[in-house]
């Protein structure tokens, strides 16, 4: 889809064209058309009703979610008051802020308690691979993400918004580790003066 185009433009084209597609796989179906007629009709309705679902689903997702964002800045001063002064103040940025972690952690919340299919987050990130990976990073924020096999279906499970502070030595380390300026006896002397193991 061109960047230009609004999630609603993309909506307005792409709906009819998924309406056809699918209505096009049904009759292939009813008719019992030959294998290949059949899967080049799939594979055309796979794509169009998945471009079609990123569309609608990106008009559905808001600009900025301030909750996310609340919470994001919440561990931010939390890590400013544990380790300000101790570790450099890039040592101490909090990862996993940009939109996409935003994306998943809004459908999470918009469930919050309630199972989400993976299949789902997939369609919101258009990424098959590295979604699930995304979205367990949230848990490494300190939000309680959970996942699970329901009906053999992977799903992810936002069970509330408290954060789990236990966290922050993690960021802090993570963040001390892959700092390609530091040496490695900087890093060292970083983790002792902060009470952080070097493994954990």
């Amino acid at each position: 889809m061109p960047d230009n185009n609004s999630p609603e433009d993309d909506w307005r084209t792409l709906q009819p064209n998924a309406e056809h597609a699918i209505r096009t796989l049904l009759s292939k179906v009813v008719s019992h058309e030959s294998p290949l007629e059949l899967f080049e009709a799939y594979a055309y309705a796979k794509e169009v009703a998945a471009r079609a679902v990123w569309a609608r689903m990106e008009m559905h997702l808001p600009a900025e979610n301030s909750t996310f964002r609340a919470l994001h800045a919440k561990i931010h001063e939390k890590l400013q008051m544990e380790y300000g002064g101790v570790v450099p103040a890039k040592l101490l940025k909090v990862p996993y802020g940009g939109r996409t972690h935003e994306r998943l952690f809004t459908l999470l919340q918009e469930k919050i308690g309630q199972a989400v299919p993976a299949e789902i987050l997939r369609i919101t990130t258009q990424d098959a691979v590295h979604t699930e990976r995304r979205t367990r990073e949230l848990r490494e924020l300190g939000l309680d993400v959970i996942w699970y096999e329901r009906d053999e279906v992977r799903v992810y499970e936002l069970r509330n918004l408290e954060l789990n502070l236990s966290r922050l030595p993690a960021i802090v380390r993570n963040n001390i580790r892959k700092d390609q300026y530091l040496t490695e006896n900087e890093k060292k002397e970083f983790l002792r003066k902060s009470g952080i193991p070097e493994n954990g």
